[in-house]
């Protein structure tokens, strides 16, 4: 059964309107796929996850395991989960010209070399990654205009982890006088959606 993993970096929960944006999508992504295979949606809501930097103890342990072979440890949970998914929803707010902390922390501890990506002999990285296509979803008060460095990154990195499609839903504008939410919300919904 084919895998999407939800990757929920919304720090105000069910108030999120970048939730409700999520939600949207993954409903469009259902009904996508609902008649040609069943897939499982696996969630990891950062907001209740115990997600800590890597500090020079985690890095000297997270060496050790990789030495040994190790690649199951609960260590590389977020980099396996990352590595066997089918497709990818990363939902984040934009906050602070990029993304909520913890989506970085989450990015930082799934980058695991011999997991989401390795390094081929003349030094150039190749992704791991199962999953061909990610979503990108995010809401602002404003509009962003060319300060998209939150999709950049998260662009960026899913290419290293051999992401090849990267695909940006944004409902911008929302906190405009005079701004019809509901609507600007369902507009940013109306692409195409990609089949697991």
């Amino acid at each position: 059964m084919p895998t999407l993993l939800f990757i929920n970096a919304c720090v105000r929960g069910k108030d999120s309107r970048t939730l409700i944006l999520a939600e949207k999508l993954l409903e469009q992504i259902k009904e996508a796929n609902s008649k040609d295979i069943a897939f499982h949606i696996e969630e990891i809501r950062l907001s209740t996850e115990n997600l800590l930097p890597l500090n020079y103890e985690r890095l000297i342990r997270r060496d050790e395991l990789l030495a040994e072979g190790q690649l199951h440890d609960t260590m590389f949970d977020y980099a396996n989960a990352v590595a066997q998914a089918d497709m990818l929803v990363i939902a984040a707010p934009y906050w602070d010209m990029s993304f909520p902390a913890a989506l970085k922390i989450f990015f930082e501890v799934a980058s695991v070399v011999g997991i989401t990506f390795m390094y081929a002999e003349d030094g150039t990285p190749v992704g791991l990654c199962a999953a061909q296509d990610m979503y990108y979803v995010t809401t602002s008060g404003g509009y962003i205009g060319d300060c998209n460095f939150g999709f950049e990154y998260a662009n960026a990195i899913c290419r290293l982890y051999g992401i090849q499609h990267t695909h940006f839903v944004s409902a911008q504008g929302l906190d405009m006088d005079g701004a019809d939410v509901q609507a600007v919300l369902e507009e940013a919904c109306s692409g195409e959606i990609i089949n697991l």
